[in-house]
């Protein structure tokens, strides 16, 4: 073995093999807050002139989308608000040198993303009946 005073300090330096979480991480962030912007788009056009109560007679019995005032819409615009700032911290984390609270918080960020595609997708199209 070498001391300092032996070394050329010229050597060059190891990758970390691990340096793709990082990236990772930071890449979900970034898609984290896509999908929250296309929320937040989403929410802005809501039914328009198709919605009960605002431009058409209020009528009991539709399915809630073609309603203005429907609360599953801020329940999703809240469930993908709380996965980006899950991304977010996650990325706060990676950035303290905390790997695995970042790993955890980007994960616990994908799991409610997913949920939220999911409700999304599942919910009834604006206008049926």
């Amino acid at each position: 073995m070498s001391s300092w005073r032996e070394s050329n300090l010229h050597e060059p330096e190891q990758r970390d093999p691990r340096r793709w979480i990082g990236r990772g991480i930071a890449l979900w962030s970034f898609v984290a807050l896509l999908l929250l912007l296309n929320a937040q788009r989403r929410d802005s056009v809501r039914c328009d002139q198709d919605c009960y109560g605002t431009y058409r007679t209020y009528e009991a019995g539709h399915p809630w989308p073609n309603y203005e005032d429907a609360w599953q819409r801020d329940a999703q615009n809240i469930l993908m608000t709380i996965a980006f700032l899950t991304a977010l911290a996650g990325s706060v984390f990676l950035l303290a040198h905390h790997r695995r609270r970042a790993v955890i918080l980007t994960i616990a960020s994908v799991v409610l993303t997913v949920a939220f595609v999911a409700w999304v997708q599942l919910s009834p199209p604006v206008g049926s009946d």
